[in-house]
C-alpha cells in the first residue's frame, strides 16, 4: 500500500477537490500520508489567481521535488489551477514533475497515477474545463473534523476584466440540489458542526437548473433538515443578494449573519473598468439593505487597489466610501496583472510604489473601522467554536462574524474549566486587541 500525500494551496474549492482525490485514492488502496516528508507519492494541488499564489505554488512544487532525492518519493503530481493554466511551461522548466492534472481531471487522478507508474511519465490531463459537475465523487475528511467546506458549483459567468477564473475553472455549472443533501449528509456522520457553503458567487446557484431551484430554497432545507451549528455562506456578489433570500437567512438561527462580499472597489469608473454589473449606489444599497435586515451582520468584502487606471481621486472615493459602509473584515489586494486578461493590457498601469502605498493607508484606516467594530460588542455573551487550546485556562475560537484563517478570534478564559475543542461556548467579551476580542466562558452550548 503506497503512502500518499496532497499539499492543497489557494482557496476553498481547492481544499474540496483534494479532499475528493483523497477519497478516492483512499478507495482505491492508497495511505493517506500527513507528512510529504514520508510518502511515495505527493500531489501538490496549486493556485495561480495572482502572482504570489503562482510563487507559492512554484516554491512547494521545488521543496517537493527535493524529496525525490532525498526521501521516498516516486512521484511528483502537480494538479489544480496552474497545472490547467501552466502545464506546457511547467513541464518544460521541471522535468521532475511527473504529470499534470488540470481541474476538470481531478477524478482521472488513479489514471494518471498508473500512467507514470507504467513507465509513459509527464502525462498531462486538462483542457475539459467546462464538464458537467462531478457528482457523487467520494470525500476524504476525518472524523470529528469541525469545520467543512461543501461546494454548490463551479466555475463562474462574470468575466471580470482582472480576473482568470473563467479561463481555469470554465463557465458556471450548478449540482443538482439531491447530490448536495447527500453530501451535506456525509458531512454531518463525520461530526461536522460548521458548514461552510462555497462557489465563486453563490447567489448564482440554481440560475441554470430549473426554474424553482435556487440559493433561498438550498438554504432552508440545509437550515432545517440537517444538525449543522452553523451554516457559513462565501461568496455573495452584491447583486445577487434579494429581500427573499435576505428573509431566509434571518428566518434561520443556524444560518451565519455573516456576508463575504467582494466588492473589489467603490468608485463607478473603477468597477466599469473592472466589468463589475454594480454602480457605488446599488453597493451602498444593498449594504443598507443586509443590515435593515439582519442588524447584526457582520460584512467582509475584497479590494483591489492599484487597478489599471486608478487615480489618487479614485483612490480617495474608496477609502471615503469605505468608511461610511464600514465594512467589519476587509481583505486587500494589490492588482496582479494577470496575462490573458484586459485589464493586463489596459492603459496606465499603476506603479508598484503607489499601490504599496494605497494599499498600507486602505489598511491604516481599516484597522480603526474593525477596532470600533469590535468594541460593539464588549459586554455581549457571543457564541464561540473553540477550535485550541492556547495555554491552560486559554482557548481561541470564532464567532459567527468570522470565517476561518481570515478573521479575526476570540481568546476565551476558561479559569480551571477544560473545554472541548470543537464545541460552542457562550463566552462574554471584556475586551478588545484591535482585530481580536477577549472574553470569560459562561456556559458550555448543548
Amino acid at each position: 500500500m503506497k503512502k500518499i500525500h496532497i499539499t492543497t494551496l489557494g482557496c476553498d474549492k481547492n481544499t474540496v477537490d483534494a479532499q475528493q482525490m483523497l477519497g478516492m485514492l483512499a478507495e482505491n488502496g492508497y495511505a493517506i500520508e500527513p507528512d510529504p516528508a514520508q510518502a511515495e507519492i505527493i500531489v501538490v494541488n496549486t493556485c495561480c489567481f495572482i502572482q504570489a499564489a503562482k510563487e507559492e505554488s512554484i516554491e512547494y512544487i521545488l521543496e517537493y521535488a527535493g524529496y525525490k532525492e532525498s526521501g521516498p518519493c516516486e512521484i511528483l503530481v502537480v494538479a489544480g489551477c496552474m497545472a490547467e493554466r501552466y502545464h506546457k511551461e511547467l513541464a518544460e522548466e521541471m522535468p521532475e514533475v511527473d504529470g499534470f492534472l488540470g481541474v476538470g481531471h481531478i477524478d482521472n487522478i488513479i489514471d494518471l497515477i498508473k500512467s507514470v507508474e507504467s513507465g509513459r511519465g509527464g502525462e498531462t490531463l486538462a483542457g475539459d474545463i467546462d464538464r458537467p459537475y462531478l457528482e457523487e465523487m467520494p470525500r476524504y475528511i476525518e472524523d470529528n473534523t469541525i469545520t467543512a467546506y461543501l461546494k454548490i458549483s463551479e466555475g463562474c459567468d462574470h468575466h471580470c476584466t482582472y480576473c482568470v477564473i473563467p479561463k481555469i475553472r470554465g463557465r458556471h455549472r450548478s449540482r443538482q440540489p439531491e447530490a448536495i443533501y447527500r453530501e451535506a449528509a456525509y458531512l454531518e456522520e463525520k461530526g461536522v458542526r460548521e458548514l461552510i457553503i462555497i462557489a465563486q458567487d453563490i447567489t448564482q446557484y440554481g440560475n441554470d437548473l430549473d426554474e424553482e431551484i435556487d440559493l433561498a430554497g438550498l438554504l432552508t432545507r440545509l437550515s432545517e433538515d440537517f444538525s449543522f451549528h452553523w451554516i457559513r455562506l462565501l461568496y455573495m456578489y452584491p447583486e445577487g443578494i434579494t429581500e427573499a433570500l435576505l428573509d431566509v437567512i434571518a428566518g434561520h438561527e443556524n444560518i451565519c449573519h455573516y456576508f463575504d462580499i467582494p466588492i473589489q472597489h467603490t468608485e463607478d469608473k473603477i468597477l466599469k473598468r473592472m466589468g463589475r454589473p454594480v454602480s457605488k449606489s446599488h453597493l451602498f444599497e444593498q449594504v443598507g439593505l443586509i443590515r435593515k435586515k439582519l442588524p447584526d451582520a457582520v460584512l467582509r468584502t475584497a479590494i483591489i487597489t492599484g487597478f489599471p487606471g486608478e487615480t489618487e481621486e479614485d483612490h480617495e472615493g474608496l477609502l471615503a466610501s469605505l468608511r461610511a459602509l464600514k465594512i467589519n473584515r476587509l481583505g486587500v489586494f494589490k492588482y496582479s496583472q494577470e496575462e490573458g486578461t484586459p485589464a493586463a493590457a489596459f492603459p496606465n498601469q499603476v506603479d508598484e510604489a503607489v499601490m504599496e502605498r494605497r494599499w498600507n493607508e486602505i489598511y491604516g484606516q481599516q484597522e480603526e473601522i474593525t477596532a470600533e467594530a469590535n468594541e460593539a460588542f464588549v459586554g455581549k455573551s457571543l457564541d464561540v467554536l473553540i477550535e485550541e487550546m492556547e495555554a491552560p485556562g486559554t482557548y481561541s475560537g470564532r464567532t459567527y462574524g468570522d470565517a476561518p484563517e481570515i478573521d479575526c478570534m476570540v481568546f476565551a478564559n476558561s479559569g480551571e474549566e477544560v473545554l472541548d475543542i470543537g464545541n460552542f461556548y457562550k463566552v462574554k467579551i471584556i475586551q478588545t486587541l484591535d482585530y481580536d476580542l477577549i472574553g470569560d466562558v459562561e456556559s458550555e452550548l448543548t
